[in-house]
């Protein structure tokens, strides 16, 4: 029992002795500068840290946009070239001539593609080039392309845009009314009755000729006043089967004539206007959308 106790109140006097050394070895070493600890850590990094900076796209920029004729007639094959800087997408428009945007291409940033005009279209041929990128707003370009007139209008002095079609001589009639006029156009099959009345619109209107030989030519049982006439024939039929026809224009005045007549019109994206040789030699001009027509002499 002595012997165990001895040994352990040994142990206890080493461990105690153990620890106050430990202690002396803390108290009396040297503390280390914060600067060399600071140095000690970046001795071992290796790696080169920069400030991150932010660097902005440029916008883009159209430097060229180009069609290799600025003159040329329907139906040719012209062809447009492109350059852009700055530019992620690129896309090219056909404008209508409406000014709307019709066909379109995606296209690279620089290059040049090839376009065939329609025989149809008249006046000019116009596109749209557009440049974008994710940073900046898109910027634009256009290229317009005069086109020829491919046909001559049949009187002067002409309007100042292409006739649509030619305006070949065709087989013709006219009647006047008490209130109007009633014009057949043969290459068109089509009568025209043009008001001469209180009422404001329309001024005139158009019919397709319906009346065939061998239909009846007027209505024996319709009988006008002396000194007037029953239109026959085609005129007479859009007459009889139109109520507001027959209201508005009244009576013929004199019988029809046939004569060689010709007519044309305008090449505006919409809202055209109507050229017919009269049976005197002057011209009928219908205006757009029904609202008005009058009669000039050509030059």
């Amino acid at each position: 029992m002595h012997k165990k106790f001895v040994s352990v109140l040994f142990s206890l006097v080493s461990s105690f002795f153990v620890l106050v050394s430990i202690f002396s070895l803390l108290v009396k070493s040297p503390v280390m500068p914060r600067d060399a600890v600071y140095a000690a850590a970046t001795a071992e990094d290796t790696f080169l840290y920069l400030p991150l900076i932010r660097r902005d796209e440029l916008p883009p920029v159209i430097n060229t946009f180009t069609a290799n004729v600025a003159v040329t007639d329907p139906g040719e094959t012209i062809i447009l070239s492109w350059e852009t800087a700055h530019a992620t997408a690129v896309s090219l428009y056909h404008l209508l001539p409406t000014g709307q945007f019709g066909t379109f291409w995606t296209v690279s940033p620089t290059g040049s593609m090839t376009y065939t005009i329609p025989s149809s279209t008249r006046n000019f041929e116009r596109f749209m080039l557009y440049a974008d990128n994710d940073t900046h707003p898109y910027t634009s370009a256009d290229v317009t392309i005069i086109l020829n007139c491919p046909y001559s209008w049949f009187f002067a002095p002409a309007p100042d845009i292409c006739a649509q079609d030619a305006a070949p001589d065709t087989g013709g009639a006219e009647q006047q009314f008490e209130h109007g006029f009633m014009i057949w156009v043969e290459s068109e099959n089509r009568i025209y009755v043009l008001y001469d009345d209180d009422i404001y619109s329309p001024k005139w209107a158009a019919f397709n000729d319906e009346w065939q030989v061998g239909d009846p030519i007027d209505d024996p049982n319709i009988t006008p006043p002396p000194g007037y006439y029953q239109p026959v024939r085609g005129f007479g039929l859009v007459w009889r089967e139109q109520p507001d026809v027959r209201d508005r224009l009244g009576w013929a005045v004199a019988p029809e004539a046939g004569f060689v007549t010709a007519v044309q019109r305008t090449s505006y994206a919409k809202y055209n206007h109507t050229y017919i040789r009269a049976l005197d030699g002057n011209i009928w001009h219908l205006l757009a959308e029904r609202s008005g027509w009058e009669k000039f002499t050509p030059e």
